[in-house]
């Protein structure tokens, strides 16, 4: 009996072809994987090559020199990748300068067949950079910079547009930028950039953290090549962070005539602090909180102009067209806007107080921010504007600002039911700052006015007036002191509460005691009144007082002490007939109205009135005839 023999032949023609195809795969990649092997010998075993290859490839891709000081390796598995320590690049004027401690790059398995190492993706771990616009690089063109030099729609830029560039993605790096000698820090980067073709689309995205902030950013050109070229490609940009959002998307064009066109937005919880995150202290009037901004820009070189804008900030709308243009360095701002509602309260909240606590004019001096940088001139329409209970309606208003002066003007406005027209202008100078201002009132119904602006209904009637004023100072109680100017009142169809002119006048005669209370009540219904008013240094001079109304006539002068916030006024009313003449013997009161502006008194002599009665004369004392007369009180 013969022993059984061992055999590894398959038992079957199915499994003898299985065996044989495995066995063909295997010799297969061992021979390619020698194969491979036998190409990327030298980068396996010679760093120096390696590094020769690197640098060569990415020299050609960016233009910038590129030195190893660590460890260099290239591996096969998983996939072929190269990891180089300690890598910088440069150019040779210092313009750009990049330190990284790591880079990490994934090689095309294609190319690298042929005998050629392609760099497909390179990641930059932990780099340090330093790029400086102010100067300009020097060093070998990149495919970025021959893509860039070549003309338009020629063969040379279309073999420019086919090279490959790839992918490069930043891990937690950070970044040193001058532009136009200001420094500014990019810390924490971490982004993505792709441009696999030099004329297909490119894209970056990424975040980082900005004077700290963080932000996220997003760029994308569909055609980089030809943007490089000067040509114009769509492009699309967006930055988000906390303190504001930013987006454009439109036509892009670089070179001699760089310029954008299409659709920007913007939006920020506060514009002061994210104007502040790029250094710019902006002399904003008022808070400018939850701003939102939509337009269709066009931008160029020391230009920007935008249409069809909507501004909502503060709790305001504003619908127009502004236009920014920096000329010598110097930013103009030009706007033409609509309102249909305007609160201004928000826009006054950083202005210096006007009264103290004490009721008297504040002596907290001036805080005026530099307003020097820029300048702007501002058109603004609105259907109705209220500051507090203020309100007018259909005004036009100009806001302007040149060399720090700055002037607010109502140029035209109809207010409670007239018309209304205002100017004021403010120049800071060393003694403080010198206002000038100039108001006008048409037939304005001077009840509701007074009422919405102390709270008091002491007048009505259609006031017509006109007041011209200037002064200067460093703070509200040095200004009042210093004020100068004119003003005229004119005042028809109107009343004055808590006086009663025509009653105490008409039982003057047979109820003189009753009539000194009779004045202190009621109303005085006017006809017609009057008055002209002269201002030095604060103290304005009440002159050519007249008035009339049913069964009363009334002259009046005085003065105002705008320091001290008080008035003095003399007055004497006088009765008059239907046909508005007063007789020589006609009755007549003579009364004072004084004190400070919220706390007006009415002083009569009682006197007076006593003596006009013939039960309370006999109890008022004799007159001494060996007493000289009293002095009249000093003025």
């Amino acid at each position: 009996m013969q022993p059984s023999v061992a055999t590894d032949r398959p038992s079957s023609p199915v499994g003898a072809r299985r065996f044989a195809g495995a066995a063909l795969r295997l010799l297969t990649a061992v021979a390619a994987f020698m194969a491979v092997a036998a190409v990327v010998a030298p980068w396996l075993f010679s760093p120096a090559a390696l590094m020769d290859a690197v640098g060569d490839q990415l020299q050609g891709s960016s233009g910038l020199y590129v030195a190893a000081r660590g460890r260099t390796s290239f591996s096969l598995l998983p996939r072929p990748s190269i990891a180089v320590e300690g890598v910088a690049f440069a150019d040779r004027n210092g313009a750009v300068v990049i330190e990284s401690r790591e880079l990490r790059g994934e090689v095309d398995v294609l190319p690298l067949l042929a005998g050629r190492l392609k760099v497909a993706a390179v990641k930059l771990i932990r780099p340090h950079a330093r790029i400086d616009f102010d100067k300009k690089p020097e060093g070998a063109p990149g495919a970025a910079a021959r893509a860039a030099a070549a003309k338009p729609a020629t063969l040379e830029a279309a073999v420019a547009d086919s090279v490959r560039f790839g992918a490069v993605s930043v891990i937690d790096g950070d970044a040193q930028i001058t532009w136009r000698g200001g420094v500014y820090t990019l810390e924490r980067i971490n982004a993505n950039f792709e441009w696999r073709r030099i004329g297909e689309a490119a894209a970056l995205t990424g975040a980082f953290n900005f004077n700290g902030e963080r932000l996220e950013a997003l760029l994308w050109v569909a055609r980089p090549g030809a943007l490089l070229r000067g040509e114009e490609s769509v492009v699309t940009s967006r930055l988000d962070g906390r303190a504001f959002q930013f987006e454009a998307q439109g036509i892009g064009q670089l070179g001699a005539n760089a310029r954008f066109s299409g659709r920007v937005a913007a939006a920020a919880a506060s514009t002061r602090r994210a104007l502040a995150l790029f250094g710019v202290a902006a002399p904003l009037p008022g808070p400018f909180n939850d701003t939102q901004f939509a337009a269709q820009a066009t931008l160029t070189r020391g230009d920007a102009r935008f249409k069809g804008a909507r501004l909502f900030v503060d709790g305001n709308e504003f619908k127009g067209d502004l236009n920014f243009q920096t000329e010598d360095g110097r930013p103009t701002l030009t706007a033409a806007l609509h309102s249909e509602f305007l609160s201004l309260r928000p826009f006054l909240v950083d202005a210096p107080p006007l009264v103290a606590a004490s009721g008297k004019w504040s002596r907290q001096p001036f805080k005026f921010p530099d307003l020097s940088g820029a300048d702007i001139d501002l058109r603004l329409s609105v259907g109705h504007a209220r500051l507090g209970r203020l309100k007018v309606e259909d005004a036009a208003i100009a806001v302007t600002l040149r060399d720090g002066a700055a002037e607010f003007a109502i140029t035209q406005a109809q207010a409670y039911r007239g018309m209304l027209k205002f100017r004021a202008s403010a120049t800071p100078g060393p003694e403080g700052v010198t206002l000038r201002a100039n108001a006008q009132t048409t037939a304005v119904d001077a009840g509701p006015l007074l009422w919405d602006a102390f709270g008091k209904p002491m007048l009505a009637g259609a006031l017509t007036a006109t007041l011209t004023v200037d002064g200067v100072g460093d703070r509200m109680a040095a200004l009042m002191q210093s004020l100068n100017g004119r003003a005229s009142v004119a005042l028809v169809d109107g009343e004055v509460s808590g006086v009663d002119l025509e009653k105490a006048l008409r039982r003057l005669k047979t109820r003189p005691l009753t009539s000194a209370f009779d004045i202190r009540s009621g109303r005085s219904t006017l006809d017609a009144a009057s008055a002209t008013i002269k201002m030095e240094n604060g103290v304005a001079e009440i002159a050519e007082g007249v008035a009339r109304g049913p069964g009363f006539s009334l002259a009046f002068d005085g003065s105002a002490r705008l320091p001290d916030r008080s008035v003095a006024i003399r007055a004497v009313a006088r009765e008059t007939d239907s046909a508005g003449k007063t007789a020589d013997s006609a009755p007549s009161i003579a009364f004072d109205i004084a004190g400070r502006w919220d706390e007006l008194s009415l002083g009569l002599d009682a006197q007076a009135f006593i003596r006009r009665s013939d039960a309370a004369a006999p109890l008022l004392p004799r007159p001494d005839p060996d007493r000289p007369p009293e002095a009249p009180p000093a003025q």
